[in-house]
């Protein structure tokens, strides 16, 4: 896999097993109720997208349902406290894989969502909740998606934009964050990959940060009916029927749906009654790339080939971190089978989503507009007009400005920066700059891994040299740097950045 994919599923480890000072696991997802202080999200739009998924899954004839990308497995419960079903949840992450068992009982298997453990139609259903935003290769993933499942796929996300400047603009930007929304798409994007799909808002308007049980009970009542994509409603619903004869009549209205999701929750500090045995998964699963029967061989899932994968605490890890990313080429030999006009499409969006894995550059010279792909300024950092060839020109509006760089992941022992920082209303004594850096066991950037240095604010053009390799925690590699170029208002020229 590719290093973005690398960093964030360690990311996500560590995210899985955060525990309040209590002691209490500090929930993803609404499982302890919408307005539980033992989380780090508001809930209210996570309520939101599962009322919408569970109408659509309320609409189908299904038995078996797999969760991609499941999180503690709040959906999968959900899907089989209201409805039955019997449930399968996968993530990229080890230990969210171990919270659903925990919480839930669940079955559960660590996965490349571009290459799933199971065969063909292996499930009804197949879900995809906010995870096609964070991936590395997305395309991939939502053909995947469609191979695992004979009756529906239901794929929601949040980054759904209708403007194609803007989403080109995102994308030029991004720096390839663990577990950032590094992919955006227009509806048609989505229309491509799902050609027969339905698509609807997740809800009309963003949520509010309601902690009244009541309040949120009436604004999920009266905020998720829209069906008609539209600037400022917020993200998509997709839900591909693959098999019409399965649709049906719903089976609960809207008040018991909502009802019956607010209800569904966990007591905090408990576990379920009754984990799952991997017994209980074996049979589904399959050999990821040869789709053939796997078998329990001590500690490990074994293949006719001789492939085999680690069971870790119980639990599947399909994962392989080394294993060579997905090709531009494998997906187009792929879709050979598709028509020309949509493969050509698909092809595309891989293209303008691709994102390498770190930029080799030792020097960026920031008057060429290519180099500043991946730079990620803050809001403080306003865009001003300037001629060609002049770097990066803002206006700092606030007392923080800064800007993340692409992933660098490589060592450092110093950098230069050429900037010119100009206040005219401002003496032209020294400012402050400063240089963060993130290293692999970092979970962002921290006062402690920084460096400070001094800016005149003259108006001219200077090449400041910051040292790092003297700093007692500076880690082996770098993976990203956040560059505070000055603390406060002023005009703002970034030109070049040299890595030493």
């Amino acid at each position: 896999m590719g290093l973005y994919t690398s960093i964030t599923r360690s990311w996500l480890e560590a995210r899985f097993r955060k525990r309040s000072e209590h002691g209490v696991y500090l929930a993803h997802m609404p499982i302890y109720g919408a307005a539980a202080s033992d989380s780090e999200h508001n809930h209210i739009g996570r309520l939101a997208r599962a009322l919408r998924i569970l109408r659509q899954l309320d609409a189908l004839d299904y038995e078996t349902l797999l969760d991609v990308g499941g999180a503690e497995g709040y959906l999968p419960h959900l899907a089989r406290t209201i409805h039955g079903a019997e449930v399968v949840t996968t993530d990229l992450s080890h230990q969210a894989c171990l919270r659903a068992n925990e919480l839930f009982g669940l079955r559960s298997a660590a996965v490349d969502c571009h290459r799933l453990p199971f065969g063909d139609d292996a499930f009804d259903v197949v879900v995809c909740s906010e995870v096609i935003e964070h991936v590395e290769h997305p395309v991939e993933t939502m053909l995947e998606l469609q191979r695992v499942a004979r009756v529906a796929v239901i794929l929601t996300t949040e980054e759904v934009h209708y403007d194609r400047r803007w989403i080109d603009d995102y994308l030029f930007r991004r720096p390839g964050w663990p577990h950032m929304e590094r992919n955006l798409f227009h509806p048609d994007d989505l229309r491509t990959c799902f050609p027969n799909a339905r698509l609807e808002p997740q809800c009309d308007e963003r949520p509010p940060e309601a902690t009244d049980a009541e309040a949120v009970r009436d604004w999920l009542r009266a905020h998720t009916r829209a069906t008609e994509l539209a600037s400022g409603r917020i993200g998509v619903v997709v839900t591909d029927v693959r098999d019409a004869t399965r649709a049906r009549a719903r089976r609960h209205d809207d008040d018991t749906l909502l009802a019956r999701l607010l209800a569904t929750t966990v007591v905090k500090g408990t576990t379920a009654p009754n984990p799952a045995a991997l017994d209980e998964l074996l049979p589904l699963l399959r050999d990821p790339d040869a789709r053939t029967p796997l078998w329990v061989v001590d500690d490990k899932l074994v293949s006719p080939d001789g492939q085999h994968h680690p069971i870790r605490d119980g639990v599947p890890d399909f994962v392989q971190l080394a294993r060579p990313a997905p090709s531009r080429v494998e997906l187009a030999d792929f879709l050979r089978r598709a028509c020309p006009d949509r493969a050509a499409a698909m092809l595309a969006l891989r293209d303008r989503l691709y994102l390498p894995d770190r930029w080799p550059n030792d020097h960026f010279d920031l008057r060429d507009a290519e180099q500043r792909r991946g730079f990620w300024p803050n809001e403080q950092l306003r865009p001003r007009a300037a001629g060609p060839g002049s770097g990066f020109a803002w206006q700092a509006i606030g007392p923080d400005p800064w800007v993340v760089t692409p992933c660098l992941q490589r060592p450092l022992r110093a950098v230069e920066i050429e900037m010119r920082v100009h206040a005219p209303d401002n003496p032209a004594t020294k400012g402050t700059g400063q240089v963060f850096w993130k290293g692999p066991n970092d979970d962002t950037f921290v006062e402690q891994h920084s460096v400070k240095f001094d800016v005149p604010n003259d108006g001219q053009v200077h090449t400041f040299r910051v040292g790092l390799s003297d700093h007692p925690l500076l880690p082996d590699e770098v993976q990203w740097l956040r560059l505070d170029l000055i603390d406060g208002e002023c005009e703002l020229d970034f030109l070049s950045l040299r890595l030493v």
